[in-house]
């Protein structure tokens, strides 16, 4: 074996392995980019989600009042109400603190 071909197989495993090494860094980062979309997607979601649960809970306050103003129902009632909602749908309230409860 010619004293040449030493120096050149290392050279050959080094160079494999920074390419394999390179190779596995931009997987990396694809994966971390494709990460971070799906994280502003939800995000997004997220902020919209809960704009609209606020939004939602303007409503029911609003309806709330007007039929507590117009003698339609009593806090008994409304109480009763969100029993029975919160049972027929499996959810769970909101308290006017924005806490779950």
């Amino acid at each position: 074996m010619s004293l040449w071909l030493v120096p050149l197989a290392a050279l050959l495993t080094t160079t494999a392995i920074a390419a394999a090494a390179l190779r596995a860094v931009q997987a990396a980062r694809a994966e971390a980019r494709a990460l971070a979309e799906r994280l502003a997607e939800l995000s997004a979601r997220l902020e919209a989600a809960e704009l609209s649960a606020a939004q939602a809970e303007v409503r029911l306050d609003a309806a709330e009042s007007v039929l507590l103003d117009k003698g339609v129902a009593d806090e008994e009632d409304l109480e009763e109400a969100r029993r029975h909602f919160e049972g027929q749908t499996g959810t769970t309230a909101r308290g006017r603190d924005g806490t779950v409860h």
